[in-house]
């Protein structure tokens, strides 16, 4: 176990710590540097909630890890040995192992959730008393239980059945992913916050006609209350086929101009033009498909060697311990691309209004979201899924009108 153990700190936790470390000087030596695009004060408070984070995402790869270690040492064995005096058949000893391990975590990580919302309270980014918060909990709570309960369920089944287990589950889990994004704006989303149509005719026919330009079809144009929840700004096209639909925030109407939303509307749809969704599914289908072979092909021969029962539950609760782990290594491709798929998006906002629109509306998202202009490049290689704003903005101003 310990060789586990040291491999995984070696490729992930040592990493992921060093560059937290490393995004912390930096924001630290660019905080007494001359202001960009923010003023001085936001330019600061940015700097400051900037720091705050990286430095909970320090502890809070600490706290994972040692979680983790815990989970192979004794967790995943105590579970298993208490639900096997209550059920005779492994099907139900794997489901209860599975919801209590994910139930178990989800307290343990309480105390990282709670102070999140303080701080994001502090910064004027969370707007919501005590009776949201609460609704909202146990709406996810649910919600989340339900899903689980389902997946599970499925994925102990097919791996009961079928030999060829993990090219079944793959199919299966990408499935569901999908079928989540039909039914997430008309279903899900509408359980948190309230979605109204838009009413400003002049702004409605402007995205219409926008969204004809790339042949486009939603069910709607919305906008959602997310000041009662968040000041951030935000927009969105969520959903697929016929549930398609454009999200506005509120906030976003109150501080962005018509041209700069427009702008804004154009980067989106020129994801949709150049099918940069349709490869973003590919891509994250392709790391699943990763992920499931090597549960299949190895995760047996782990649970052996870390001397735990070699269960269908256990090999899935292996694959959630170490899933950080692997993401971490595999984010920064689809983080390349990503990053490159924004310029272009960029380019097609830009021509749908002005370079001068889109780049006035990317400032103000900054200045409204507090969101600090610099970053160290081994932060940006491994989580940024955007460029820098002060690339972007560069980019911009070097097209062509």
């Amino acid at each position: 176990m310990s060789y586990v153990i040291i491999a995984y700190s070696i490729l992930y936790l040592l990493p992921a710590i060093i560059v937290d470390i490393l995004q912390i000087r930096h924001i630290q030596l660019y905080a007494k540097k001359e202001p960009v695009i923010l003023n001085t004060d936001d330019y600061l408070i940015a700097a400051n909630y900037a720091l705050t984070q990286r430095k909970i995402s320090f502890f809070s790869h600490i706290y994972d890890f040692i979680i983790m270690v815990f989970w192979l040492q004794y967790g995943i064995l105590y579970l298993t040995q208490l639900y096997s005096q209550h059920f005779t058949n492994t099907f139900g000893v794997d489901w209860c192992v599975l919801m209590s391990f994910l139930g178990i975590n989800f307290v343990i990580g309480l105390p990282f959730s709670i102070v999140q919302k303080r701080i994001d309270a502090i910064y004027g980014f969370n707007k919501q008393n005590f009776t949201s918060l609460l609704s909202d909990f146990l709406k996810g709570i649910i919600i989340g239980i339900i899903i689980a309960a389902v997946i599970f369920a499925s994925l102990l089944f097919v791996m009961e059945s079928i030999s060829l287990w993990w090219l079944v589950g793959f199919i299966l889990i990408f499935c569901f992913i999908i079928l989540i994004q039909l039914i997430y704006p008309t279903i899900i989303a509408p359980m948190f916050n309230k979605f109204t149509p838009l009413q400003d005719e002049k702004l409605k026919n402007r995205i219409q006609d926008l969204m004809e330009k790339v042949g486009f079809k939603s069910n709607g144009i919305f906008i959602m209350d997310a000041s009662k929840r968040d000041g951030r700004l935000n927009a969105y096209f969520g959903g697929l086929g016929n549930s398609k639909r454009v999200v506005l925030f509120d906030t976003l109407l109150e501080k962005i101009s018509e041209d700069g939303l427009i702008a804004i509307l154009g980067h989106e749809l020129g994801h949709f033009k150049h099918k940069d969704i349709l490869c973003n599914i590919v891509i994250a289908g392709s790391i699943m498909f990763i992920v499931f072979a090597i549960m299949g092909l190895f995760f047996e021969s782990l649970c052996e060697y870390l001397g735990l029962y070699e269960s269908h539950g256990t090999i899935l609760i292996l694959a959630m311990l170490f899933l950080p782990a692997l993401t971490f290594i595999i984010k920064p491709i689809q983080n390349y691309f990503s990053r490159k798929a924004e310029y272009k998006a960029d380019a097609f906002g830009a021509s749908c209004v002005s370079k001068k629109a889109l780049s006035q509306a990317l400032i103000r998202l900054v200045n409204e979201n507090k969101a600090f202009p610099h970053s160290h490049p081994a932060f940006i290689f491994f989580y940024y899924s955007h460029p820098p704003l002060l690339e972007r903005l560069k980019a911009l101003e070097n097209l062509n009108d």
